[in-house]
């Protein structure tokens, strides 16, 4: 919401009038009708002395930026779970490769904050070590620590998963596969994380 709109409504929301504001926030008048209009913009302290005349409380939400529309790997596990109960597993592969662009349209704090909480399970041994491969993979990459929820039990999978599932690529997947992903049990060419 804008500043004009939130000052605006919050003075309408008292049943004050611009005058009756600024006395009680101790500003002029066409201080209040500039900040109303846009003329001129408050700094949060007399944002916060405006709001607060008008009987209203200024809380200050800091989030990491992040890529629009990107999804913690937490908020994927979830997608992941319904894919894999309704027999698409390919897609849920798709949102985990899916991932990568996510990740990297996003700040550093929004890079943390995307890997930071645990996936709940998927009700997929396979797909619960693949999470936590991704969330080392791209703490790797980023330079930043990966979380400690990487190394839980759930986190390895035995027998070794190799994503490609065609036998004949084995060889070539063993080779390419990132460590981070190895040594989770889970097998999967590194290209697959690298758009064009």
């Amino acid at each position: 919401m804008e500043v004009t709109t939130l000052i605006r409504g919050a003075r309408r929301a008292a049943g004050i009038t611009q005058l009756e504001l600024a006395d009680r926030a101790g500003t002029a008048q066409p201080a209040v009708a500039a900040y109303e209009s846009g003329a001129k913009t408050p700094n949060l302290a007399t944002l916060e002395r405006l709001l607060g005349a008008c009987e209203h409380d200024v809380e200050v939400l800091a989030r990491p930026r992040v890529r629009r529309g990107a999804a913690s790997l937490a908020e994927l596990a979830t997608t992941i779970e319904e894919d894999l109960t309704h027999g698409r597993e390919q897609d849920a592969l798709r949102l985990l490769f899916g991932f990568a662009d996510d990740f990297r349209g996003s700040s550093r704090p929004g890079r943390i904050a995307l890997i930071e909480d645990e996936p709940p399970g998927t009700g997929d041994a396979r797909f619960d070590a693949a999470l936590a491969g991704v969330a080392e993979f791209f703490a790797s990459e980023g330079a930043i620590p990966a979380p400690a929820w990487v190394n839980g039990t759930p986190r390895f999978v035995e027998p070794w998963w190799f994503v490609a599932s065609r036998p004949a690529f084995h060889a070539y997947t063993l080779a390419n596969t990132p460590a981070s992903f190895a040594r989770h049990g889970v097998f999967i060419a590194r290209e697959v994380f690298d758009r064009a």
